[in-house]
């Protein structure tokens, strides 16, 4: 330590004894001149005070000069450093910069067990905007590129120019293989914009290829490797194509792609259909409700990949406008057959955890309920794991305003418990659901039956509404029975059924009421 503290004292003294000469210098002329002030001025004490400014002056120019050399030298190793660890025609960063901080990335990625990616990125038809409009247009090129490239990125991630028309780029903090994706979307479409060179339009595209840690290496060699491969690989595909290293992840993140776009383009052409679900009181035997079932009617574009498409509905935000299209439609139908002369039934509209969280979720509610002239006590939502534990006191709230509409509210057992554990046992509740899982095995499997029990006993307590779903044998139905249960729908009775289909069911209700 004592060493250290006399090596800075050094290099401080060597870095500023020019400065503290000068200011010794004029303590001592500063003597000089009132020690000269006090006695009567020889001309031998004008000379001395005159080769003393002089020095001074010399001392403070040579400080000037040092100071001065100091800030130019700080200037240049400035500009050398960036100069060390950038592109001389992009700006951006060079393979020394980009290998450091892929390092860097890797250890984070590691310690908080996140996705790194490596995107290696070649510029399709740049060869021939070379030979046509020459090397300054093709330069140029590069160069609006890689400012389009960084437009399209985080500030943490991190472009390099690996020479020629290649660029790599480094993706850090991603969370699943979608959002590199998405990345590379927005890559690809922001290069489709023509590019202004010395006053032509010129189009390009790029061919990517992507490999992620920890799944295709865990090195930045294994990496840049396999996003090499990827590339090229891509490049077999066409222009314009990005492909990942892993063939399976390369299959999931494609047809997850391929999926959102089919579901917009179905949204946008209303291919979406609703069938509708019988739902019975276990009494009477009498025709109660109906449940809307969402279905897609996808004709010739049948989804590839075998993906669940309400799940990545869920995943990109479309089941927000699909719930909203559902619920008017639902509304709509279910209106006209009580306008018809039908007996008016309770209509239930499943929602989930992604329309749930929608802030607009009440305001579209009402305004639905007021356009279609459905009433608001005539329209039931089911939960269907719409709270989570993190969530249950926002839920709470949005329900209340949910319920301040007069729109009845279905929940399952889970969804009680969790208000309940939170200290909200006064939420607002109309119906409690046996969903399909517990009544599958109700009549051989004690727990089961042990647990539908309890749920019957609550919502009979609490006076309840009480509604058994997936009802498809009379083994079930008869326990169900036994239990007591209010209403049930199934199989058992009727699967969901195109609005013309139910329409006929329930002209056979009413001609079985008269007779």
């Amino acid at each position: 330590m004592k060493s250290i503290k006399s090596s800075k004292w050094a290099q401080h003294m060597k870095a500023y004894v020019w400065a503290y000469i000068g200011l010794f210098s004029v303590c001592l002329l500063t003597v000089n001149l009132l020690a000269a002030a006090s006695f009567s001025i020889q001309p031998r004490v004008w000379g001395s005070l005159i080769v003393q400014i002089i020095i001074c002056l010399l001392i403070a120019d040579r400080v000037r000069f040092l100071l001065k050399s100091k800030q130019q030298y700080a200037v240049q190793m400035k500009e050398m450093t960036y100069m060390a660890y950038h592109d001389s025609l992009t700006g951006l960063p060079n393979r020394r910069l980009f290998e450091d901080r892929l390092e860097r990335a890797l250890l984070q990625a590691k310690r908080r067990e996140q996705l790194v990616a490596v995107m290696l990125l070649d510029l399709d038809r740049f060869k021939g905007v070379n030979d046509t409009l020459g090397h300054a247009c093709g330069d140029q090129l590069i160069r609006l590129a890689g400012q389009r490239l960084l437009s399209c990125l985080r500030g943490a991630d991190t472009v390099f120019r690996q020479g020629g028309d290649e660029f790599t780029i480094l993706l850090e903090y991603m969370a699943k293989p979608e959002d590199v994706r998405v990345v590379a979307a927005r890559i690809q479409e922001e290069l489709e914009e023509p590019f202004i060179l010395d006053g032509t339009l010129v189009s390009v595209t790029a061919s990517m290829g992507i490999a992620l840690y920890p799944m295709d290496g865990d090195t930045p060699e294994q990496l840049m490797q396999h996003a090499d491969e990827a590339m090229y690989a891509a490049k077999e595909r066409g222009q314009n194509h990005f492909k990942f290293y892993a063939s399976d992840i390369d299959a999931m993140v494609t047809g997850k792609a391929y999926l959102e776009k089919e579901l917009r383009l179905a949204l946008l052409h209303e291919h979406f259909e609703l069938r509708y679900q019988p739902q019975y009181e276990l009494a009477s035997g009498r025709l109660k409700g109906v449940e809307a079932v969402l279905c897609w009617s996808k004709g010739d574009r049948e989804p590839k990949y075998g993906l669940d498409w309400r799940k990545i509905a869920d995943e990109t935000g479309l089941a927000i406008p699909i719930g909203y299209w559902m619920l008017r439609t639902a509304c709509m139908q279910v209106k006209s057959w009580q306008t018809a002369g039908y007996p008016p039934l309770r209509l239930t509209v499943g929602i989930t955890s992604v329309q749930f969280e929608d802030p607009l979720l009440v305001e579209e509610f009402e305004a639905i309920l007021k356009d279609t002239g459905m009433a608001a006590g005539r329209v039931e939502i089911d939960l269907t794991e719409s709270i989570s534990s993190s969530s249950v006191k926002e839920a709470g709230e949005k329900l209340r305003q949910l319920k301040a509409l007069g729109v009845r509210i279905a929940m399952d057992d889970l969804c009680i418990g969790l208000f309940t554990r939170s200290g909200l046992e006064g939420m607002p509740m109309d119906s409690v659901k046996l969903d399909s899982t517990l009544v599958r095995d109700l009549p051989d499997d004690d727990e089961n039956q042990a647990l539908a029990a309890a749920i019957i006993r609550m919502a009979h307590r609490l006076g309840l509404n009480l509604i058994a779903k997936g009802v498809q044998t009379n083994a079930q139905l008869e326990h169900l029975q036994h239990l007591q249960c209010t209403e049930v729908q199934g199989e058992l009775f009727s699967a969901p059924l195109h609005p013309t289909d139910f329409l006929s069911l329930m002209e056979e209700n009413v001609t079985q009421s008269t007779t």
